[in-house]
This record gives C-alpha cells, structure tokens and sequence, in this order.
C-alpha cells in the first residue's frame, strides 16, 4: 500500500490508540503522553521566541507509521540551541573572545563565515528544527514495521522536510540525534546532511536485579565513604525527600525554584510557568514526577524525573536558594533519588544530561555522544559554510575529549 506524508499543526488529530501504537519503542520524548503535553502548553513563551511546531507523519491508508516531530522559525531571541545564527556563530566565539592565540584566529574565522553566511542567502537567521521540543532528542519514529517499511517511510519524511526548508528558505537541522540511532544517522548521510558533534549527554548504566549497594559497591572505599556522606548530609540536616505527582498544585512554587537556580546564568534557558506543570502532571503522568525536597516541612527544591520502558531521565532541578550546584542538596536532588528511583523501577538506563562531565563521571556515569545534521537549501551557500562547520564540529569534538579523563573514585576503568 502506498505511503503518504503530509504536514499537521499537532497531533490531536490522531487517537491516543494510534500513537501508543506509533510510539510504543520510542523514548519518553516521543511517546503520546509528551507529544500531547507539547498540544497543550505555550511553547513560544517557553523558549523565548515565535516558532511554529509541526508533525511530519507518514500514513499507510489511515494509519500512521512514521513521525517527526519539527518546528520552524526566525526568531532572534528563541532558546540558544534553537537559534542556529548564535548557536554556531556569536554564542560559540564567546568562549574563544577573551583568549589569545589561535582562539583570536578562530574568531576572525567565525566572524568571516559568519558574513559569508548573509551573503550566500543560506538563512541562518532562522531555521526548521526537527526535534522534541523542549527535550535534546531528534528522531523519526516508526511503528514497529517492517525494516523496509521504515527505511521507507523515513526517506519519504526526509524528502518532504527538505521541501519544507526550501520552500521556508532557511536551514534544515536535527539537532540531538542519539548517537546509538544507527539507521537514522546512516539515511541522514546519504541524504547529504553534514553531521556536527554537538556534546555528550551523561547516562549511568543500571544493572538489573542491583541495588544502590550494589552501585557503591563499586568504587573505592575512600570515594565510597564520600558518596555515602554526600548523602546522608542532607538527612543529617533535616532534609527528607518525597515523589509527588501532583505538581500543577505546586506549579508557582517549582517555577521559582527553577528561575532561582538557573536566573544566574541569564535568560538562556527555558521558561517552566505554572501551566507547564500542570500539562505535565495532565499529560505526561504516571511517565513523570516530582522528587522534592522538604526541611523543617517546607520545600526547598525539586527534580522533575522522567522515565519510560527501562529508562529513567533526570530532567530538570530547582532549589530556593541560588548556590554552587555542587552540594549535597544538589547531588541528591539530581543524582542519587534519581539513580534510587531508577533501580526502583528496574530501568537499565538513567540519563543525567549534558555538562559537569568530570563530576558525573567520578559518580559512576559515561560519555554518550549526540550530534546534530544540517542541511542548508542550495548548492553554493551548502557548499561555501561546509567547511566551517566542519571545523566547529572537529573544534566541538576536541573540547569535549579534552576534559579531564582521570578515574580517581571508581574500583575498575
């Protein structure tokens, strides 16, 4: 039978059946729960710019077999990944301004591309994303099929986003494709998208049948007398920590934690107001909750866990008071109730989120790489900025792999 493709606004047009079905192997960024939060909240106000959110979907008759989500947009101000002009050109050079040598040359190259950019019309002032709003996770997601099936209906997707790039005039790019994602990278290459190193995501592998024994059992009695202190210190303090999942009821108390923690660092990050949480405990429940902390029966901060099939995902954290976020509070909070959870619900995976890679890593976690693929309508503009983000992927990839790689806690490498 044959396949079809067309665009759609949102999915409300598609009964909850057909998008379990549609998602069952998909991860929680994709499952129906998400994709009906996503229907349900204001993502404009939450990433600070216009955008207008659309669902490529492949039908077989009338039923789907394929999806990706994608939204376009020319906003100056959105949320930095979701600006292609800043994220690969003025936010990038940032780190390299202050610093001599070869970082000054490769400023003068950014800036020099950056003009070659405007020239050659390439549209970077905007771009059409596909990924998971509001998440790190790019994908076109099939119905368990047939492989050729999906090797189909995913080629047919990837036609019709590059016609809706050319038609809009601005960039393709998938921004935060899965590393392990082996027959999405291999139809993007052939459908000459450049690939980019973006950044590692920080992932802790879950034993099954284990327990939180069992996961300090592995390192060295010293670390492991450090991590046991680094938990029992806000016990110590009167801290106790609840699962809640009713969180619209406090959606103007997780808000502020939130905008407490991370107001420091600016604006760039993503609005969490009070109808976010309750979308969240609307649509995404029982796939999220809450874990909050209390002392002296008043709250003091929260991590929002999400979890589908066998992994767990440390979302989002937020404390009453701005402070380094290595502390006791901080580590519980986004480290260890999440990784106690997750042997609770026997998943075999708990995602911790990109960044602090030594620091996650001396608690037991490892590298995953996430990449993202660009492709920009017309030859000569492709052609002329092929180069330069060659080179910031080469750059990217090698700050990455420069961190500090000494294993001083665990017992094995």
């Amino acid at each position: 039978m044959t396949l079809t493709l067309k665009f759609h606004d949102s999915v409300r047009h598609l009964s909850d059946e057909a998008l379990d079905v549609l998602t069952s192997e998909s991860s929680v960024f994709f499952g129906r729960r998400w994709l009906r939060m996503l229907d349900a909240v204001d993502l404009p106000f939450m990433v600070r710019g216009e955008l207008s959110l659309r669902y490529a979907i492949v039908s077989q008759g009338e039923v789907p077999v394929a999806l990706a989500p994608c939204f376009i947009t020319r906003s100056q101000n959105i949320y930095t990944p979701y600006a292609l002009e800043k994220f690969f050109f003025s936010s990038w050079k940032k780190g390299f301004a202050n610093a001599g040598g070869l970082s000054r040359v490769a400023v003068t190259v950014a800036d020099l591309y950056h003009s070659l950019a405007r020239l050659t019309g390439a549209g970077i002032d905007g771009g059409v994303f596909v990924t998971s709003p509001l998440s790190m996770r790019s994908g076109i997601i099939c119905s368990p099929q047939s492989p050729e099936l999906a090797r189909q209906a995913r080629e047919l997707i990837l036609q019709g986003l590059r016609e809706l790039a050319t038609s809009e005039r601005l960039p393709l790019y998938f921004y935060g494709v899965d590393g392990d994602d082996a027959a999405l990278r291999e139809a993007l290459n052939s459908a000459s998208f450049q690939e980019v190193f973006i950044y590692d995501d920080n992932v802790i592998d879950v034993p099954p049948g284990e327990s939180l024994d069992a996961y300090l059992g592995q390192f060295k009695s010293d670390a492991r007398r450090f991590l046991k202190k680094e938990m029992a210190h806000v016990r110590d303090a009167g801290v106790s920590f609840e699962r809640v999942s009713r969180m619209g009821e406090m959606g103007e108390l997780l808000e502020r934690f939130y905008e407490v923690t991370y107001s420091k660092y600016g604006s760039e990050h993503i609005r969490h107001p009070p109808a976010f949480w309750s979308a969240i405990e609307q649509h995404v429940s029982p796939e999220a909750e809450a874990v909050v902390g209390y002392q002296g029966g008043e709250p003091i901060g929260f991590s929002l866990l999400l979890q589908k099939h066998d992994e767990v995902w440390f979302y989002r954290v937020g404390r009453a008071e701005a402070g380094a976020s290595e502390t006791p509070l901080y580590f519980n909070l986004g480290f260890y109730e999440p990784l106690r959870r997750a042997y609770e619900l026997g998943a075999r995976k708990l995602w911790l989120g990109p960044s602090a890679y030594e620091t996650k890593r001396r608690r037991g976690a490892r590298r995953h790489p996430l990449f993202s693929y660009l492709w920009i309508p017309g030859r000569w503009p492709r052609t002329v900025l092929q180069p330069y983000v060659s080179a910031y992927s080469r750059v990217t990839k090698a700050m990455a792999a420069g961190s500090p790689q000494k294993n001083r806690m665990r017992k094995t490498p």
